[in-house]
Formats: structure tokens, sequence, C-alpha cells
């Protein structure tokens, strides 16, 4: 029996979270939000001397790392900090929530798949040999075993 999910199921049960959660939007939304925000803090900000700068401070405010070898001068640039930084610890507090429901939906499916391996193999016990048929007790046995997760 195979264990685990493949990495193209993994891949697509992440993205199903994803939609499912509306996670996408979020973070699409946010990485509009975040190079417009960019734009926006050097465009109003005398202090931040290049778009790269600009990014590189978007960044740390978004992250709520603040270096500090750039700061936001003006109130106009002040106000986009703000939201950049409310929009940031959003994002970044959406994401272990993200791994918790990924990780939980990969358990349910591995506990899937080991139920319809047995009822399929129950399905199927008269044309078993008798070394399959003690096989899957012992594996029955196993299973009552170890608490479910």
């Amino acid at each position: 029996m195979k264990r685990g999910l493949g990495i193209i199921e993994s891949w697509k049960l992440f993205l199903l979270i994803l939609k499912r959660t509306h996670g996408d939007v979020l973070l699409y939304s946010f990485l509009v939000f975040f190079f417009f925000s960019a734009l926006l803090l050097w465009a109003l900000d005398p202090g931040v001397g290049s778009l790269g700068d600009a990014i590189w401070l978007a960044f740390n405010i978004s992250t709520s790392i603040g270096l500090g070898d750039f700061t936001v001068t003006t109130l106009p640039a002040r106000l986009v900090a703000v939201l950049l930084g409310v929009y940031g610890a959003v994002v970044v507090a959406y994401i272990p929530g993200m791994i918790v429901s990924y990780y939980t939906e990969q358990a349910a499916s591995r506990q899937d798949q080991s139920i319809e391996q047995y009822y399929d193999d129950l399905m199927n016990v008269n044309a078993m040999s008798q070394d399959q048929k003690a096989s899957l007790s012992r594996k029955i046995a196993q299973t009552k075993e170890r608490p479910l997760s």
C-alpha cells in the first residue's frame, strides 16, 4: 500500500485548501497591494531613493522585521506603511493556519486511503490465500492498537 501523498497530489491538495479558504484571493491581493505600496512609498517619501529600496522597505514593513535602514518620514507614506503593516500581519498570521489545514487534510486523505484498502481487502476475503488473510488480520489488529489521527 502506498504511504502518504505524491508530490502532485500534495500540490493539488494545497491548491484546493488555498481555494477553499479563499487564501488565493488573500495572497494575490496582498502581492498587488505590496507592489502598489512600494510604488507609493517610493513616490511619497523622499528618503526612499529607488524602487529597489521601496520594495525592501515594503518587505520590512509587511513582515514586521523593521531593520531600521529606511524609515518613512511623510504623513502619506506613514499611512501607506500602516496599511501595509496591518495587511502583512494578516497574511503572516494566515500562513500557519494554511499549513495546519494542509497537514490535517493530508492525514485525513491517508486515513481514507487506508479505510478504502481495508474495505477492498474485506470484500475480496474469499479469494485470499490463508497467508493473505493472516496478513490482513495482523494489519487490522495493529490498527486497533494505535489511535486514529
